[in-house]
């Protein structure tokens, strides 16, 4: 299977200097649906806190997708950050812990410079902390950010998106995607069925398609990749896909408060 084609290195994480911060998310069901989804790629990952917000990116062992979640500074209700800090942690714990976050939960992390914890807090005041260990002087592997000219780019409603994958996924194990000027056609094959799907802006089913190729475009991917970025469009804003024959897909999904979760799948050969 291709892999996504990128240069990267892997780095001993250190943490020099002292570093803090104590952020504070109005909604931590965002937060729950995103780090399920990086858990599923890897199970350690690097916390990237700065002036700029909150980032961590990762990609999976056999580099055929990558995922990042992002939030801006602005996105915040409390953000008090000194300094910069790179906080490698065991993200399959922390998604474990997120699994108890409920509709009303805001989220806190904190870090002081040696340890981490993770805050569940209801708006009554009822706070549920834990501990997490910061994973100092793990090997965690630098994934630079793609950039990647994509010819088709289609943005739907994340309702639209999710049960587009649900069908294709409960009939097949390969996704295709497909773009003309009229549209983006998604189809699913086993040897039992088939199913397709056309999404187009007059029959509502996309917000936006840009197609600047000449040609069609298509391409396939292994669905179970996307299962995870599915599950987050349940409380999404938007969903944008963006794709090309050859080429990633890529899928952005748009939540509250500027938070983004960002999937790139490698092409199949076909």
């Amino acid at each position: 299977m291709p892999r996504l084609v990128i240069y990267w290195y892997a780095y001993l994480l250190s943490i020099g200097g002292f570093m803090s911060f104590n952020i504070r998310f109005l909604d931590a069901r965002v937060w729950r649906y995103s780090l399920s989804a990086v858990a599923d790629l890897v199970d350690v990952g690097s916390f990237r806190v700065s002036d700029d917000g909150f980032r961590i990116r990762a990609m999976d062992p056999s580099h055929v997708a990558l995922i990042e979640f992002s939030i801006p500074r602005e996105g915040f209700e409390v953000f008090d950050v000194e300094g910069e800090a790179n906080v490698p942690i065991s993200i399959e714990a922390v998604a474990k812990i997120l699994k108890r976050a409920s509709k009303r939960d805001e989220l806190v992390i904190g870090y002081d410079g040696k340890s981490a914890w993770v805050s569940l807090a209801t708006p009554h005041g009822f706070e549920r902390r834990f501990s997490v260990p910061v994973l100092h002087g793990t090997a965690v592997e630098e994934v630079p950010e793609l950039k990647i000219d994509f010819p088709v780019s289609a943005s739907m409603h994340p309702q639209v998106f999710h049960s587009s994958y649900k069908i294709i996924s409960e009939i097949g194990e390969v996704l295709t995607l497909q773009s003309t000027p009229e549209g983006v056609k998604i189809t699913g094959s086993s040897e039992l069925a088939e199913a397709e799907i056309l999404l187009t802006k007059d029959t509502g089913g996309l917000i936006e398609h840009n197609h600047s190729s000449d040609n069609v475009e298509r391409a396939s991917y292994t669905i179970d990749y996307f299962d995870k970025i599915a599950k987050a469009s349940s409380i999404a804003e938007e969903a944008l896909i963006d794709f090309g024959s050859d080429k990633p897909c890529k899928v952005t999904i748009s939540m509250p408060r500027g938070a983004r979760l960002v999937l790139y799948v490698a092409p199949r050969s076909e």
